[in-house]
C-alpha cells in the first residue's frame, strides 16, 4: 500500500529522519504491501534521550545531524521523496484514496472527533486504511484534506492500544505541545525548495501526525498548525 500510507510506512521503517520526526517504532503489526503484518518489538509510549534508542550509530548520527538543522535554523535538509507523498496522493487520489463511507466499516480505530476543527469544514480528498490489521479491522486511518492555509493537510491516526504496540520519542527533539501531550514538529525542505511540515504526538489511545505540503518557518504560520492540531480529539 503505497499511498498516504508513506506515513504508515514510517510506522514500517527505521531510518534516521523517522527517528527525529517520531522515534523509534514500536507497533507490533502494520501495514504493508500485500496487507502483511510485521511482529511486536514493545509496546507503550516512552521517551528516550537519542544515545539510549537500540539502533545503529550511523542512525543515531543522522537523527543528531537533522536535530542540529532543525534547532539552528528550523528546517532539515530531506529528499523530494521525503517532500512528496501528500502531492503524489492527490494526484493519484482516483486509485489511493477512498470514500470514507468504503474505508469506516473496515476500521477497529474509531476517527477522530473534527467537529470543533477546521479539519471538519474542509475538502476531504480521501482516506486509507492503517496501523495494524486484526479480526475486528484495521487499527489506523489516514486522511487527507484541502485547507486554504495549508494547502494539502494530512491526518494520520494509530490507536495503539488496539495495536498493541506504541512509540519511544526521542526526548531531544520533542519541541511542542498538543492539549498536554509532548509532540514533534519537524519541518523538511529538499533542494528544490519543496517542502514538508510534520506534528506528532501521542495520547494515551493514538498517534497522530498531522501534516503539510510546506516547510512551515514563520512563527504565525506555525502557530496557526499547532492550534489546528490542538482542535483534533
Amino acid at each position: 500500500m503505497k499511498n498516504i500510507s508513506s506515513r504508515t510506512k514510517k510506522i514500517a521503517l527505521i531510518t534516521a529522519f523517522n527517528m527525529l520526526a517520531v522515534g523509534i517504532p514500536l507497533h507490533t503489526t502494520h501495514a504493508a504491501p500485500g496487507g502483511a503484518t510485521e511482529p511486536a518489538v514493545s509496546t507503550g509510549i516512552t521517551i528516550l534521550p537519542l544515545d539510549q534508542h537500540p539502533v545503529p550509530d550511523v542512525l543515531k548520527n543522522q537523527a543528531q545531524l537533522e536535530l542540529t538543522q532543525m534547532k539552528s535554523r528550523g528546517y532539515v535538509d530531506a529528499t523530494e521523496d521525503s517532500v512528496s507523498y501528500l502531492d503524489k496522493a492527490k494526484e493519484d487520489k482516483d486509485k489511493r484514496l477512498k470514500s470514507m463511507t468504503e474505508v469506516v466499516p473496515k476500521l477497529k480505530v474509531s476517527p477522530a472527533n473534527l467537529g470543533s476543527s477546521a479539519l471538519g469544514q474542509a475538502v476531504l480528498l480521501g482516506a486509507t486504511a492503517s496501523g495494524g490489521h486484526t479480526e475486528k479491522g484495521w487499527t489506523g486511518l489516514n486522511r487527507i484534506f484541502v485547507v486554504p492555509k495549508f494547502g494539502l493537510v494530512g491526518l494520520d491516526e494509530v490507536d495503539y492500544i488496539a495495536s498493541q504496540g506504541g512509540m519511544a520519542f526521542i526526548k531531544e527533539a520533542i519541541n511542542q505541545d498538543v492539549n498536554g501531550f509532548p509532540a514533534i514538529l519537524s519541518v523538511k525542505q529538499s533542494r528544490s525548495n519543496k517542502g514538508l511540515t510534520e506534528l506528532t504526538w501521542a495520547t494515551h489511545q493514538k498517534i497522530y501526525t498531522l501534516s503539510t505540503n510546506r516547510a512551515l518557518k514563520n512563527q504565525k504560520d506555525i502557530d496557526e498548525f499547532m492550534a489546528l492540531a490542538r482542535s483534533i480529539f
